[in-house]
């Protein structure tokens, strides 16, 4: 043996497992490089271990070693041997520290989730699964271990999210070393889905390296379907306020168009007089409540556009100006006005423009006592328009000054109610402003000291192609025939007669079939038809009017209680030409029928 030893230790020193050879008093007779370096000695040969071996048997066993840098653990294996005529033993070691930490570590996770109420696994690199906690199986209908390590991995998930677990997310925790995803898992048992928060992230051995995969998940399912609950109320309360508007729209035309009749009487009694105004008011407060109402809503499910156009602010300023003295005159308020005399270009929806503004005096009105002083000023800044409404009403108190735009917020309410609202008209301004690209802001010195809206949009520098002001609507022409649509007879009615009073020759229908029937006797040039009767709607009152032969030449207007986007889109399928929303806004009206003229 002595004589080969030089090549022994050639051989030896060439592999990662130390070999040694003890006497049987467990002197070192032999050790080779990996034998030191695994038990951080050297010049070992005479040195004596105290290592456990069988005296006549081949032994496999863990064995922890003591090392001058502390533990270490090492797979021995052990025989019997005779060297050089004296008898030992040959060992082999093989360090499995890593191996013994990862299974202690693996031991602690296991311990950990074995009383965990979550879904716990551990996968390989390649995600293949060889652990699962109790819970986990229970939750997805697993009955043992060996059935989750036969299962694929992608095969846990609801089958429409198994592309994104291997395509997106499996790509994703490898790159990062950790993600987390909620996502549907299945139950294996009755194919029901169960909502969870996947949360997945490396093992890692001590230097760092990952080794394996780790996901904890918690059960999500009942939050999930409170979401949908929420979705679902949410859902109906926004079909309900259609309603709603519908039905509150509906009797709002035929008193609207009843107050422009009595404007249009003349009426010498100053008691009726008195009393029409109050009709007209009222229609528009409440016609603005449900408007808003209803953009509120829109607005917050991202389901509100605007209608952009390059504008002259000044020009849609001043006729939110005659409509807001209404409401200032019934107070004895005193409405003051400074508007440059340049044009102030900008690009935005007027329709919304005006909204805002109106809102703002509307809310300066009513927290203003009788009497009050009312100021809207407008001031280009460089690249911006300032609109500043100003008050010497009840206030804002500090408290309430940062959540002002807030849903629902209003100061506080007193019995009487005196200032009414819904709490949402701020709300709106914000939304509508930010959606123009500007800002809003609210500034008060205090209670009973008055308040200060401000707001800012963004302007257009050049002067070119600066938009026309508005110029007086045509007469409305003797020779224009109008056939009015509604099954409502107090609509239908009191729009007639209105349409009469200005010049118009009127005919009427209470229903689709009797308005076609008329078409060939009457030949009007106009149909105002209602979209919500009985029997066929509006909608396919007007396209069967447009496969007439010259149904292409009438002027079909929609008039209908709902205003959305989905309906305004129905509107133009089928055929209509424009779609008004109740109450029915008669200046509008006659707006289209002078265009038409032209």
């Amino acid at each position: 043996m002595s004589s080969n030893l030089p090549k022994l230790d050639l051989i030896l020193d060439t592999i990662t497992d130390g070999v040694l050879v003890v006497d049987r008093q467990g002197v070192v007779l032999y050790a080779n490089q990996a034998a030191e370096i695994l038990l951080a000695r050297s010049s070992m040969v005479g040195q004596s271990l105290a290592i456990p071996v069988h005296p006549d048997k081949t032994t496999y066993q863990d064995i922890n070693l003591i090392r001058p840098d502390g533990f270490a653990w090492a797979e021995m294996r052990s025989a019997p041997l005779d060297w050089d005529g004296q008898p030992g033993y040959v060992i082999a070691l093989r360090d499995i520290t890593e191996r013994k930490h990862m299974e202690l570590e693996r031991q602690k996770f296991v311990s950990l989730a074995d009383n965990s109420m979550e879904f716990i696994s551990m996968c390989d690199m390649n995600f293949i699964p060889f652990y699962i906690n109790q819970a986990g199986m229970r939750l997805i209908g697993l009955d043992n271990l060996e059935q989750c390590i036969r299962t694929p991995v992608q095969e846990f998930f609801f089958p429409e999210d198994q592309r994104f677990i291997l395509d997106e997310f499996f790509p994703r925790v490898v790159s990062e070393g950790h993600a987390d995803v909620e996502i549907r898992f299945r139950h294996f048992k009755t194919g029901a889905a169960i909502w969870m928060i996947y949360n997945a992230f490396f093992i890692k051995d001590s230097s760092g390296e990952p080794v394996g995969i780790a996901t904890v998940s918690r059960d999500i399912s009942a939050r999930k379907q409170a979401e949908a609950a929420l979705r679902e109320a949410d859902q109906h309360k926004d079909e309900f306020l259609a309603m709603l508007a519908h039905e509150l729209r509906n009797p709002l035309t035929p008193i609207s168009n009843a107050a422009h009749i009595l404007d249009m009487l003349k009426l010498e009694n100053p008691r009726l007089s008195w009393a029409k105004d109050i009709i007209k008011r009222q229609v528009t407060h409440l016609t603005h409540l449900v408007d808003d109402l209803l953009d509120v809503s829109r607005i917050a499910r991202g389901k509100i556009s605007l209608k952009k156009e390059r504008l002259n602010l000044v020009d849609v300023i001043k006729p939110v100006l005659e409509t807001a003295r209404d409401l200032t005159q019934a107070k004895q308020q005193q409405l003051n006005v400074g508007l440059p005399e340049q044009p102030i270009l900008l690009e935005g929806d007027s329709v919304r423009l005006s909204q805002v503004l109106l809102n703002l005096l509307d809310n300066a009105s009513k927290y203003s006592l009788e009497g009050g002083q009312i100021e809207i000023n407008v001031r280009q800044l460089e690249a911006e328009v300032e609109i500043q409404v100003r008050d010497n009403g009840t206030g804002i108190p500090a408290e309430l000054l940062p959540t002002i735009f807030d849903l629902f917020q209003q100061g506080a309410r007193t019995l009487d109610r005196a200032q009414g609202g819904l709490g949402i008209g701020l709300t709106l301004v914000k939304r509508l402003v930010e959606l123009h690209g500007g800002q809003v802001s609210a500034s008060s010195p205090g209670a009973g000291l008055g308040s200060t809206f401000s707001i800012r949009l963004p302007t257009l520098t050049e002067a070119a192609g600066a938009p026309d002001s508005e110029t007086s609507a045509s007469s409305p022409n003797a020779g224009t025939r109008v056939l009015v649509v509604d099954d409502d007879s107090d609509v239908r009615e009191s729009t007639a007669l209105l349409l009469e009073m200005n010049g118009y020759e009127v005919k009427m229908a209470d229903s689709g079939e009797n308005a076609v029937m008329l078409i060939d006797e009457f030949h009007p040039d106009v149909m105002l038809l209602d979209i919500g009767m009985p029997g066929e709607n509006g909608y396919q009152v007007a396209q069967r009017i447009r496969q007439l032969p010259n149904g292409d030449d009438l002027l079909l207007i929609a008039l209908s209680g709902y205003g959305g986007p989905e309906e305004l889109a129905r509107s133009h399928k089928a055929g209509f030409d424009h779609h008004l929303v109740k109450p029915l806004n008669f200046t509008a009206l006659c707006d289209l029928l002078s265009e038409r003229e032209i």
